[in-house]
């Protein structure tokens, strides 16, 4: 039976494009392709196929101008960044005067924080712990 197998890509609308994914590449370091004039471009991911072990260029994350004007907040969404060290990350994010939305919520399997983008979208951190990490720590 045919079935859904994962997150091909992520694509998103703002009334600025290339202002907003100007802020991602600035501040959380996603370098944009510029794909035409009316876009604020893409970046793809590289990842492994967990079944086949094939490395593969996907998910794509891209960031579009909004054909009609979009709500100023509560556009019902939110991306999720792995990162691979989120205090560092945080940090960083706090010397260029980016705030922590929440406080920081710590797991057996991971870290996670939020922070908002220029256009007023949540973005969650999230850095993965992996089961041989938590033996070391205990």
């Amino acid at each position: 039976m045919a079935s859904i197998k994962g997150i091909g890509g992520a694509f998103m609308e703002s009334n600025d494009a290339k202002k907003l994914a100007t802020w991602y590449e600035t501040f959380l370091g996603i370098k944009m392709i510029p794909e035409h004039s009316n876009s604020g471009g893409y970046h793809v991911f590289w990842t492994i196929d967990a079944e086949t072990g094939v490395k593969r260029e996907n998910p794509v994350f891209a960031i579009n101008q909004a054909k009609e004007t979009l709500a100023d907040s509560n556009r019902g969404f939110m991306f999720n960044f792995r990162v691979d060290n989120l205090d560092e990350f945080l940090v960083r994010l706090e010397d260029q005067d980016i705030k922590q939305e929440r406080e920081m919520i710590k797991w057996e399997r991971g870290k996670h924080a939020w922070i908002k983008d220029i256009d007023g979208n949540m973005i969650e951190l999230y850095e993965e712990i992996f089961p041989e990490d938590i033996d070391e720590e205990e």
